[in-house]
């Protein structure tokens, strides 16, 4: 019996969900509530009101969440009313149809371990952070992430990219934790 639980869990697959607009909380609950793995990224915020500072959490990437699902699960989420669909990629002329990112177990840790550190990171989509040079952390509980160090020196600002997502965080890391990472020579 356990055997054949690992060859469906094995099967299983990351993928990312684009939610309805503010539905992100809701949609994770009703995918949990199905049995399904799924992980909503939420950032830790000190919010200030007129009367009162209260600490909220609200989703790292407004409109996404991950799930890892059976491809004959992909079904039953899509019913679901926040569900919008699975971000995917043209495949072209590969005669594939939709490509889906390759999400790994590791992105998904990368992206707790980033928003344990840093619970106010923000998330920018990669096309804007090709500027800068590829840094990796020396030190800390990010050790050997990599990303990029982005325009911004006097804050020290460095993009994290999530292989396979077209998406990073960003985050402020004190630039003497940092080393560039050498490029190859052709």
């Amino acid at each position: 019996m356990a055997e054949l639980a690992q060859m469906f869990d094995d099967r299983k697959k990351w993928f990312q969900i684009y939610t309805q607009p503010h539905a992100e909380k809701k949609l994770n609950r009703k995918l949990e509530a199905l049995g399904f793995t799924s992980y909503l990224p939420l950032r830790r915020l000190t919010r200030q009101w007129s009367d009162r500072v209260k600490v909220v959490e609200e989703p790292a990437f407004k409109s996404y969440l991950f799930a890892k699902l059976l491809p004959e699960e992909m079904r039953l989420a899509e019913r679901l009313s926040e569900f919008s669909f699975f971000v995917s990629y043209d495949g072209g002329d590969n005669g594939h149809g939709k490509v889906f990112p390759n999400i790994t177990d590791q992105d998904i840790e990368q992206i707790e371990a980033v928003l344990q550190a840093f619970p106010e990171a923000l998330m920018y989509e990669d096309r804007r952070l090709k500027k800068g040079a590829q840094v990796v952390i020396r030190e800390g509980s990010l050790k050997g992430y990599r990303g990029a160090l982005l325009a911004d020196a006097t804050d020290n600002k460095v993009a994290l990219a999530l292989q396979g997502l077209s998406q990073s965080l960003v985050i402020t890391v004190p630039v003497e934790l940092l080393d560039q990472e050498l490029q190859a020579q052709p």
